[in-house]
């Protein structure tokens, strides 16, 4: 099954697992960025450290039985599944103990990692979901107009509409004021036609809550067209794309898929520009690993900005989840802290449960050269 929509999310976060444990399985399985001998390894790494750490735990022998054969169905899943696997990321969910089993096919690829809780590990899912903009494509010529909806990598036609406005006028037919007439009279039909599509646009957006329009059309009607649409369409109006009504499904997705990683790319370029000129004025930022869990702990982080899939092991303070690279006590409480596989997973989760915003750049970035990691600061950083 496909990550489609947050109510699969709320599902997952209502469900009870008790008295069992959850087990939450996230893998990254783009295979345009590594190899499929790379993500079986990834795989095999996380359950084999996850079966160590569950050694370890003080678990009753129900509970321990439920997690390991969790452990044992995903690993499982992963040898079998894993090849054929098209989608950039992958998510498991398991509660033997419950007899629950749900894989989500994730648009994105995700931190790879296994979370054993009392319940279901979502927010990664909620994260990718708000990556990804809910789009309407309009798509109108002379005659014809279609919206699609495109989202998560998916499309699909929500409406259509045709006008009956006659042919243009060719040259050598009507001369004079007859030819005028008819032409007069053309365009009023013509002009019928992109009213009617602006409106039904409009409905459209209205009713299903879309982030973005993206509208394709001839430039000769375009300024015409974008003069009919109300305040509502212009604000989330992001742009033109070449597809039009006639355009095969398929390559409006290609089209728009290309759009959206385009203007995305460039907020994410902007983002890091803005945070490096910060930076380096002595503004309101600071970055590098050991800083940026120092201005969190200490509760002066406003937002955190990460290179995706950047990772670094570290210690967290199991009394007051200060985060640290490799304090073996905490600096507040001194009470010896325990070792996290990815302290960066740990500071995006700490970041998210004080609502902070978390963004995460697309590689390459030149947020490297800074460490990949760094927070904009409520106040100004004292030199």
């Amino acid at each position: 099954m496909k990550l489609s929509s947050s109510s699969q999310i709320e599902k997952l976060a209502r469900f009870k697992t008790h008295p069992y444990r959850a087990t939450s399985f996230y893998l990254n399985t783009d295979k345009s960025q590594q190899t499929l001998k790379a993500i079986n390894a990834a795989s095999k790494a996380l359950i084999n450290q996850a079966r160590q750490e569950l050694e370890g735990k003080n678990l009753s022998p129900e509970i321990k039985n439920c997690l390991q054969s969790d452990l044992e169905k995903i690993s499982d899943f992963c040898q079998k599944k894993l090849s054929p696997l098209k989608s950039p990321g992958l998510a498991i969910f398991s509660c033997s103990g419950q007899n629950y089993w749900q894989e989500l096919e994730l648009p994105h690829g995700p931190r790879n990692r296994i979370i054993m809780d009392f319940d279901f590990y979502t927010r990664p899912l909620t994260a990718i979901l708000e990556r990804f903009k809910k789009m309407c494509v309009f798509l109108i010529n002379r005659k014809e107009s279609k919206w699609y909806e495109v989202y998560l990598g998916e499309i699909k036609q929500i409406d259509s509409l045709l006008s009956d406005v006659p042919k243009q006028v060719k040259k050598g037919g009507f001369e004079g004021y007859e030819s005028k007439r008819i032409e007069r009279h053309i365009e009023a039909h013509l002009l019928e036609h992109f009213k009617k599509s602006a409106e039904k646009t409009f409905d459209i957006l209205k009713h299903n809550h879309f982030d973005w329009l993206l509208v394709g059309c001839d430039d000769v009607f375009y300024s015409q067209l974008e003069s009919l649409f109300h305040s509502y369409l212009k604000e989330r109006l992001k742009g033109r794309i070449k597809a039009r009504p006639d355009t095969p499904e398929s390559k409006i997705l290609k089209e728009c898929s290309e759009f959206e990683a385009q203007l995305k790319r460039a907020q994410e370029e902007e983002l890091v520009k803005r945070f490096i000129d910060e930076l380096e004025r002595g503004g309101r930022a600071i970055a590098g690993l050991a800083d940026t869990l120092r201005k969190l702990n200490s509760f002066e982080a406003q937002s955190l900005i990460i290179t995706h899939n950047f990772s670094h092991p570290g210690q967290v303070c199991p009394k007051c989840h200060n985060l640290y690279i490799k304090e073996e006590n905490c600096l507040i409480c001194q009470v010896k802290t325990e070792s996290a596989t990815d302290i960066v997973d740990e500071a995006v989760e700490l970041a998210l449960t004080r609502g902070l915003p978390v963004y995460q750049i697309t590689p390459p970035t030149r947020l490297k050269r800074y460490g990949n990691i760094g927070v904009f600061l409520k106040y100004k950083n004292p030199l």
